[in-house]
This record gives C-alpha cells, sequence and structure tokens, in this order.
C-alpha cells in the first residue's frame, strides 16, 4: 500500500532581523535610536559626504574594539549622521 502524504500544516513564521546592535559605545546607540545598520552608515557616509570608510573600521569602531579614531574620520561620521563629536565619542 501506497503511504499518504499529509499536507503540511502552515507554520506562521516571523521575520527575523538579524541586525545586531550594540550599547557598548555611544555611536552604537546612535545607530541604534537611528535604526541604521553600520552597512547604513557607510552607504550615508558615501552618499552624504562622497567619502568611504571601510566597514571593517566602522565596525570596530561601532563595536567599541577601535577607540582611537582619527579627528577627520571622526567629522565625517559626523557630517553623515547630522550630529555633533559629542554624540558618537566616548
Amino acid at each position: 500500500m501506497a503511504k499518504i502524504k499529509q499536507p503540511r500544516k502552515e507554520v506562521e513564521r516571523k521575520k527575523k532581523d538579524n541586525r545586531k546592535f550594540t550599547d557598548k559605545t555611544k555611536i552604537g546607540r546612535l545607530l541604534k535610536k537611528m535604526d541604521l545598520t553600520q552597512t547604513d552608515l557607510y552607504y550615508l557616509i558615501y552618499s552624504k559626504t562622497g567619502r568611504t570608510i571601510g566597514i571593517d573600521r566602522i565596525s570596530n569602531f561601532v563595536n567599541g574594539k577601535k577607540t582611537n579614531i582619527n579627528i577627520d574620520t571622526a567629522k565625517t561620521i559626523c557630517n553623515a549622521l547630522d550630529v555633533t563629536l559629542n554624540d558618537i565619542i566616548d
């Protein structure tokens, strides 16, 4: 006898939000508040300033792994986010 396949039950699945936010740094909290990812920040910097800052550098700064950031880089991030230096630097 052939086995009759039972129809699969439809399971409602929630979309996972894979974005990870960090509360370790001011810029991490600011990005969370603005609902921006690090990749969003990368593209925002390029679109508003025409400069590129490597995603790895942004990640290290946001996650607190790099604490000595160049002043020009910090100003570029501030210009892209329309904030002051005090808003992003601990």
